[in-house]
C-alpha cells in the first residue's frame, strides 16, 4: 500500500496542528522516549485504529532524529513519564528532534488509519511519499535555518513502526519536497480561501463585519489586496509580519519573545501551590486552562490574569513599533494564535483603542479558529500553484 500526502504542518511550542491528506490533528507538542510498551492486556490491534492519535506509540529509525520508541502527544502527556518539549525562548526549532519525531508519528498514524479504512485489515507495511509546508518563528527564520529544517525532512527514508499493542505496522516516509516559511505569513491564504479553494465566508468574520458595518455578503476576497499587520500569539513567541495580498514584506520582519507561555510559566508555581502539587508541566496547566469543565479551571484562570496583562502590554508595544516603521500604512491588524484566546480580555480593548486612533481595522479571530490559522494556511499553501511552482523549480535544480 502506498500514498502521496500533501501536508500543512504547524509545530507550535505548545500545540502541534498538522493537516495530513485533509485531516486536521491537534496534539500537545510533547513526547517521551521509553523502552517498552505499556500494554499487557490482550487488546486487538483493530481496537487502536479509531483513536490512534490519542494512544500513539511509535519506534523511529530516521537519519534526522535519535532512534528509539516514543509516546507521542496526548498519550505522552498522561503517561507520567518524563516529557520532552520545546523550551520557550531558548530552543531553536530547526535544531530539535521533537518536530521531526512528532511529525513522522502523526503522518504514520494517518497512513495506518487510511489503509485500514480502505482495506478493513491491519496492514503490515505502508509506503508514504509526502510534500509538506511548515514554518519557523519569524525570529528564527533565515535562509540558512529554513534550509537546515527542510533538509532534516528530506534527508532520506524515515522508518516508523506504529505499535497497535503487540502488532507492528512498518511505515516508510519519504519527503519529496518541503518548504519552510515564516510563521503567520501563510495565514493570508487561510483568510481568503476555504479548504475547497473558494472565497472564505462565515462566522469567522461576523464580529469584524458587524464592528465596521461591512456588507452582509462579506467574503475572504476582501483581503486579497489588503495590507495586514499580523499578530500571531503563541506560547513562546509572537510574530508581527506584514503582508500585502499574498506577498510577505521582508523589510517588516519582526518577532518578540512574548506569549501565553511566559505568562503560564510565571503563574505556574502559584498554580501548583494552590492545587497542592509540588510540580506539574506547563502543558498540564495549559490543558486545565483550555478545559472550562476541569475542577481547577477557575483557579488556573485567576492565577493567570496578572501575568497575561503584562504580556499583552509588551505585545501592544511591539505592534506600535511595527506601525511606526510602516508609517501607519496598514489596513488591518489581524490577531490569532493560541495565546490570543487567553489574552483577549486584556488585549482586545488596548488594540481597539490603538486601531481607532490610527484609522486601522482590527480583526480579532474568534477562539474556535484562532489556533489552527497557521495550519490551515500551510495546508492551503501546499495545495496551491505557488507551492507547485517552487517544487518544480527545486526538482529541476536537483
Amino acid at each position: 500500500m502506498s500514498y502521496h500526502f500533501l501536508i500543512g504542518n504547524d509545530n507550535g511550542n505548545s500545540e502541534h496542528d498538522i493537516i495530513v491528506d485533509g485531516k486536521l490533528i491537534r496534539q500537545p507538542n510533547v513526547y517521551c522516549q521509553v523502552d517498552k510498551l505499556p500494554w499487557s492486556e490482550d487488546l486487538s490491534p483493530e481496537s487502536f485504529i479509531r483513536n490512534l492519535h490519542e494512544q500513539l506509540i511509535v519506534t523511529i529509525d530516521s537519519p534526522s532524529a535519535k532512534p528509539g520508541m516514543y509516546y507521542i502527544g496526548k498519550f505522552a502527556l498522561v503517561s507520567g513519564e518524563l516529557l520532552d518539549n520545546m523550551q520557550i525562548g531558548i530552543d531553536q526549532k530547526s535544531e530539535l528532534d521533537l518536530p521531526i519525531v512528532n511529525t513522522l508519528a502523526q503522518i504514520a498514524a494517518v497512513a495506518v488509519q487510511k489503509s485500514y479504512e480502505e482495506n478493513k485489515q491491519i496492514p503490515e507495511k505502508v509506503e508514504v511519499r509526502a510534500d509538506m509546508a511548515t514554518c519557523l518563528p519569524v525570529t528564527q527564520h533565515t535562509d540558512e535555518s529554513a534550509a537546515k529544517f527542510e533538509s532534516k525532512f528530506t534527508a532520506g527514508t524515515h522508518h516508523v513502526t506504529v505499535h497497535l499493542n503487540k502488532t507492528r505496522v512498518a511505515v516508510n516516509i519519504v519527503f519529496e519536497y518541503v518548504k519552510v516559511i515564516p510563521e503567520a505569513t501563510p495565514v493570508t491564504f487561510a483568510l481568503q480561501k476555504n479548504s475547497e479553494g473558494h472565497w472564505r465566508e462565515g462566522d469567522i468574520f461576523a464580529e469584524f463585519v458587524e464592528t465596521y458595518g461591512l456588507e452582509k455578503d462579506f467574503t475572504g476576497a476582501y483581503f486579497k489586496d489588503k495590507r495586514i499587520l499580523h499578530t500571531d500569539i503563541g506560547d513562546g513567541s509572537t510574530e508581527y509580519p506584514i503582508t500585502e495580498g499574498n506577498k510577505f514584506l521582508r523589510q517588516f520582519v519582526h518577532g518578540s519573545h512574548h506569549g501565553a507561555g511566559y505568562a503560564i510559566e510565571e503563574a505556574l508555581d502559584d498554580f501548583n501551590r494552590i492545587i497542592h502539587l509540588p510540580d506539574s508541566p506547563r502543558q498540564f496547566y495549559s490543558d486545565v486552562i483550555k478545559n472550562p469543565g476541569h475542577k481547577y479551571h477557575g483557579r488556573a484562570i485567576k492565577t493567570l490574569n496578572r501575568p497575561l496583562e503584562g504580556q499583552a502590554r509588551h505585545i501592544v508595544q511591539n505592534i506600535r513599533k511595527q506601525l511606526t516603521k510602516a508609517r501607519n500604512e496598514i489596513d488591518i491588524i489581524c490577531v490569532y494564535g493560541g495565546g490570543s484566546i487567553l489574552m483577549r480580555t486584556q488585549l482586545y480593548p488596548m488594540l481597539k483603542e490603538l486601531c481607532d486612533e490610527r484609522e486601522i481595522k482590527l480583526l480579532y479571530i474568534p477562539a474556535e479558529y484562532a489556533v489552527t490559522m497557521n495550519a490551515e494556511g500551510l495546508d492551503a499553501f501546499v495545495h496551491g500553484k505557488i507551492f507547485e511552482k517552487l517544487k518544480s523549480k527545486n526538482m529541476q535544480a536537483v
